[in-house]
């Protein structure tokens, strides 16, 4: 009888579980502390960005939202663009768009929509603790020889 430790899988899962417990990666990217922020700070952010919005384009957000949530996806695709163009500096009536293609499968709109967020909020930093594409492919390489 096999123990479940001895499977290539569970033995490939222990490995990955001590390498993110230890802190071990492929690169010596430096470690980098995180924000620590109160429920205060997120509360005024928030209120921040909503102010951003404006009480109209909050409207047309909101109403595009229930849409969504009903599955009436052109009709809350219509109010996010009119939240779009009451509020053209926030990106939240983009996130609305791109919702929308990701349940309509419209790849194009979801793309335009990504540049649209990208446009307003800038690239994505990258992550502190990645892996790198080298080192993932090398895990992956481990772990198909050892199902093999």
């Amino acid at each position: 009888m096999t123990s479940t430790f001895t499977t290539p899988f569970a033995r490939a899962l222990i490995v990955l579980a001590l390498c993110a417990a230890t802190g071990c990666r492929g690169d010596s990217a430096p470690k980098v502390a995180l924000a620590h922020t109160s429920s205060l700070d997120t509360t005024r952010a928030m209120q921040g960005a909503h102010a951003l919005l404006g009480p109209a384009a909050k409207a047309q957000l909101d109403t595009g939202n229930t849409l969504y949530r009903r599955k009436e996806y052109p009709e809350a695709l219509a109010h996010y663009k009119s939240a779009g163009e009451l509020a053209p500096q926030h990106a939240a009536p983009l996130f609305g768009v791109y919702m929308v293609a990701r349940a309509t499968h419209d790849s194009v709109m979801a793309e335009g929509a990504l540049a649209g967020i990208r446009k307003r909020n800038g690239p994505l930093p990258t992550p502190a603790h990645s892996l790198r594409d080298s080192a993932l492919d090398q895990m992956h390489a481990n772990l198909r020889k050892g199902r093999e």
